[in-house]
């Protein structure tokens, strides 16, 4: 379809297509100088309530960079949450196209192109991005910690519920998120299984 098509359609401008489209967050093509868009058809629905602005910028945020940051209290809950609901939901994409009411982010990055594949159609695209296997560079001790923090909060489990899914001492996981050395390497690998972490790198240990 043309540009104009689309761009009513998606409820946004017509500059604002041809933009995504630069960017290859829309499949489309130049014939004759002139944007023709290869997606399906953009779904508008609102069977959800849309987030509220701070809330899209917590959710696209922690999309792109795969970590919950600095939030905290109740943004940091509901964010962790709306990432467990879109990595176990049959239709993630259309998930959030309710959460984002059929219109595109303003702003490109990993976090909102996700968005925008969503609401192009490219469902395919959304589920194997949520479900890609999480490799994670652990070198130091404050990124390992914040990794399982992180991970323990978007899975909605308790240091205790961690533990007994790993096979581990709460005292570890607690260690591990206090990020103190920690000299179980094999506990750690355990833990870190447990969350479906896969670490290229991991802390020096002094293992004696």
């Amino acid at each position: 379809m043309n540009v104009a098509d689309y761009a009513e359609l998606a409820g946004v401008s017509p500059r604002r297509v041809r933009a995504l489209a630069r960017a290859g967050a829309v499949p489309a093509r130049k014939v004759g100088g002139r944007w023709v868009v290869d997606a399906p058809r953009p779904v508008r629905r609102a069977a959800r309530r849309p987030l509220s602005e701070a809330s899209q910028r917590a959710l696209v945020r922690a999309l792109h960079a795969r970590s919950l940051g600095e939030l905290t209290g109740q943004a940091r809950a509901r964010t962790a949450e709306r990432l467990r609901l879109l990595r176990t939901v049959d239709d993630p994409a259309e998930l959030l196209v309710d959460w984002w009411a059929g219109r595109p982010p303003i702003q490109l990055d990993g976090g909102s192109n996700l968005v925008v594949h969503a609401i192009a159609g490219n469902k395919a695209r959304v589920w194997e991005v949520l479900h890609r296997p999480r490799q994670e560079y652990l070198r130091y001790p404050s990124t390992l910690a914040r990794v399982v923090r992180d991970e323990r909060a978007i899975q909605g489990l308790a240091r205790s519920d961690l533990a007994e899914r790993a096979g581990v001492d709460r005292a570890l996981v607690v260690a591990i998120e206090r990020a103190e050395s920690v000299g179980d390497l094999i506990g750690l690998r355990k833990v870190l299984r447990a969350l479906g972490v896969e670490p290229t790198a991991l802390p020096a240990m002094d293992l004696r």
